[in-house]
């Protein structure tokens, strides 16, 4: 699991279920290269992956936060449920519903399943990882197909909270993984040329942190967990390019049931209301590690990722900070509620190059006591990231210096608003995010922001 109680490791790889002593129904699926396996007594997490031509199982399953599985985060911070025991591990820890089950062992409940022989369906009733034996309000389906020598997981969280509050956005896994100490390489691409070759990083931590995972910007949308020979799991995740991940125990040693273990997860960051349908997809790549950066270079060709964000139907993993939407569902457009305070919204890590796009079009309405918004623009960081120096980074995101004007009318009519970023000297480089400053504002003042765009040179 991640997450911010630092020093709450030393618990993670001690405390917490053992899945020895626990009785499985497996339910597999192969095509004749890998083979995959969900465990059906932990609400469907994948336990099992292998590939005919290497012996051994690379999925960790030590405790119930391990495995090839969902998690979710969302407020409050410190999760509480009246009659329910937290554990002392996770005290601080938010909601926090997991597909396999929670730290005191108890399995998250399998509502359906169904096999074809290639590709397998799971719905579940995820269990809160900190407490103990507290169902999420929830349910998690899975979807599992089988392609070669990669699976598709396709992963939705269908919320049914009672607690209605729109809390701030949270870090998704989406999805967590987790391998045996035998593949403890964690591989992947972080420089501002992807798809040309360029050399590829170890990510290693060498700082002394409680915490053992790294944080970076994965500019290929991939990271591989592989052994000393380059062969074994890859996860690519188009559009997502925050990655955390790590090493945790003795490197090159350990199975399914011991502590040592590989952990990677391509990050979103996301508003999760009580009553959202949340849904993302990802492939696997079991194989070398050129085979899975290759894997993820031919496919990105055929769908190279947008720089268009049309709020039809969902926020497009915008954060809002300051301010509230209308919740979901989301219909055509953000409505933003503002109260007083400077609001912003917030994109996705996200990838371009300045000189290759220097205009941006916002489709939006403002009913604001003041008339002029401001776009920030977020440089690129090529460094493997400890919680400390990412936080330093963070901290530097947003100046004035990285930012342009944008007059609007605040009439509440809506506007096609084209701003010129290329008119500033700091816009150049490699750069991986957005934030739309709202104007000035007074309580029940409002925006709606329909559609972004960043427009490539000619388009």
């Amino acid at each position: 699991m991640t997450g911010a109680l630092l020093a709450a490791f030393g618990g993670f790889l001690t405390g917490g279920s053992s899945g020895m002593a626990k009785e499985t129904s497996m339910s597999f699926i192969e095509n004749g290269t890998i083979r995959v396996g969900v465990d059906l007594s932990i609400g469907g997490a994948v336990t099992h992956v292998s590939h005919v031509e290497r012996s051994g199982n690379l999925i960790n399953s030590h405790d119930w936060g391990r495995q090839i599985q969902m998690s979710f985060y969302s407020g409050p911070h410190n999760y509480q449920r009246e009659g329910k025991r937290k554990a002392k591990h996770w005290g601080g820890f938010p909601w926090n519903p997991i597909q396999s089950g929670d730290s005191f062992g108890n399995g998250s409940r399998v509502l359906e399943s169904r096999n074809t022989g290639t590709a397998l369906y799971v719905r579940s009733v995820p269990m809160l990882w900190p407490m103990d034996n507290d169902p999420g309000q929830c349910t998690f389906e899975t979807w599992i197909e089988l392609e070669g020598s990669t699976f598709r997981f396709r992963g939705r969280l269908n919320n049914r909270r009672g607690d209605t509050t729109q809390y701030r956005p949270f870090h998704q896994e989406v999805p967590a993984v987790y391998t045996n100490g035998v593949w403890h390489r964690l591989m992947t691409y972080v420089g501002e040329r992807p798809f040309t070759d360029g050399p590829l990083t170890e990510v290693r931590k060498t700082a002394r942190e409680p915490w053992p995972w790294s944080k970076w910007l994965a500019s290929e949308s991939w990271a591989a967990l592989v052994d000393e020979t380059g062969w074994g799991i890859g996860v690519w995740h188009p559009g997502v390019y925050e990655y955390h991940g790590g090493f945790a125990g003795r490197r090159g040693s350990g199975g399914p049931k011991d502590g040592p273990t590989g952990y990677v997860s391509p990050m979103h960051t996301d508003v999760l209301d009580h009553d959202i349908v949340y849904e993302y997809s990802c492939v696997f790549v079991v194989g070398s590690l050129t085979g899975i950066r290759q894997y993820a270079r031919e496919h990105n060709a055929q769908r190279p990722a947008s720089l268009t964000w049309a709020f039809e139907a969902d926020r497009q993993h915008w954060g809002i900070r300051n301010a509230v939407d209308g919740g979901w569902p989301i219909a055509g457009g953000i409505d933003v509620a503002l109260d007083g305070r400077r609001a912003t919204l917030d994109s996705p890590f996200v990838f371009w190059q300045a000189d290759q796009t220097p205009t941006l079009r916002i489709r939006a309405s403002f009913k604001t006591k003041g008339r002029e918004a401001r776009v920030f623009w977020r440089p690129y960081s090529a460094e493997i990231h400890t919680t400390a120096s990412w936080n330093a980074w963070a901290a530097s995101w947003w100046t004035e210096e990285r930012s342009v004007a944008m007059p609007v009318t605040n009439d509440g009519t809506m506007t096609d608003y084209v701003v010129n970023l290329g008119q500033s000297g700091a816009y150049r480089g490699a750069l991986c995010g957005l934030r739309i400053g709202f104007p000035e504002a007074v309580k029940e003042d409002s925006v709606r922001v329909e559609r972004i765009s960043l427009e490539r040179v000619g388009q």
